[in-house]
């Protein structure tokens, strides 16, 4: 039988200074198993709180996320955060595997089923790729999480049409982080 690819998202929010939160994510990074890709975000625009998405890319029997309090030395002091688990989804659809380019943000949109229609998300103008991803677990927070990347000078365009198209939606528009290579 063949394994199921499994998009794990977790999302992190801190007040802390991002310098301190990327050496704390090298920390965790570093014990995490080799076969999963993980893909860490910084949402743009957000100016009380540091807010962070993290994708882990892992088949479906072999993921274990534990973002664990450790004694930190003086160079890697503890960040208060908030750890929030999205859950595990499927892809339903990939146009795009590559990190966004620096042209270029993620637009993601936190689908629950109260009425939002993701074929009218995909009528949407000024984007150039799009994946959808589809909750596999009963315990996700969303039905689907859909993954846009969207030219820079197109990003204020593109999220006054999901504003308009849906009033309700969650979403934030966020950059790859530069990490250290582990």
């Amino acid at each position: 039988m063949e394994k199921e690819t499994i998009v794990q998202f977790v999302s992190f929010e801190t007040q802390g200074d991002n310098n301190e939160f990327i050496a704390q994510w090298d920390q965790y990074s570093k014990g995490m198993n080799k076969k999963h890709q993980i893909r860490l975000q910084q949402e743009i625009g957000s100016k009380k709180k540091a807010k962070y998405l993290s994708q882990h890319w892992c088949f479906d029997d072999d993921f274990k996320f534990i973002f664990r309090k450790e004694r930190r030395s003086a160079h890697f002091p503890e960040v208060e955060m908030r750890v929030r688990q999205l859950g595990g989804y499927t892809t339903m659809q990939v146009e795009c595997k590559q990190d966004s380019g620096e042209d270029e943000s993620k637009i993601f949109v936190f689908v629950t089923n109260q009425g939002v229609n993701v074929d009218e998300c995909k009528q949407l103008a000024h984007y150039r790729y799009l994946n959808i991803y589809k909750a596999y677990f009963e315990s996700c927070n969303y039905d689907c999480i859909l993954e846009f990347f969207v030219e820079n000078s197109n990003t204020e365009e593109f999220i006054e049409q999901l504003r308009v198209q849906n009033r309700h939606i969650e979403s934030g528009m966020y950059k790859e982080c530069i990490l250290q290579v582990v």
